[in-house]
């Protein structure tokens, strides 16, 4: 794996710790609790499995989440730049194609930009997502045939 990625790698893992330390309702769902979320909200689990990261609960245990109003989904963008002094603003990343289409689709989606270095997090609505948008561009994930015969 090249480098830059196991970087970006121990970069989500330290944003999923800082945002469990600043929200106790935040946690990574089990396989078996995420096919039920997406099960409840109607979502195809096999096109969307990656598309969040986490799940904010407003319930008191996730076995009392009786609908979609129960919880938020969170996908987790984290930074360590030096240019972002306050978040979300000036916050380059990625985004999948799936991760948008969920993001605009569902009301409990949010985004979740998580700054390293300044200990902070924050959360946002699809809405504030578009008003935010400075500029987008689209880049192909393209992979080769290997040359095994």
């Amino acid at each position: 794996m090249r480098n830059q990625n196991l970087k970006n790698l121990r970069t989500e893992k330290d944003g999923i710790k800082l945002l469990r330390n600043k929200n106790k309702n935040f946690f990574v769902p089990t396989l078996e609790q995420r096919k039920f979320l997406y099960e409840l909200s109607g979502i195809d689990y096999k096109k969307y499995s990656r598309s969040i990261d986490g799940v904010i609960l407003k319930t008191t245990s996730f076995e009392t989440i009786k609908s979609t109003n129960d919880f938020l989904y969170v996908e987790i963008k984290t930074t360590k730049s030096k240019s972002v002094k306050k978040l979300p603003y000036g916050v380059f990343f990625g985004f999948t194609k799936n991760e948008e289409d969920l993001f605009k689709k569902l009301e409990n989606y949010r985004l979740c930009f998580v700054h390293i270095d300044l200990d902070d997090y924050v959360l946002i609505t699809y809405s504030e997502y578009l008003d935010l948008v400075q500029s987008k561009r689209v880049q192909y994930q393209i992979t080769l045939k290997n040359n095994d015969k």
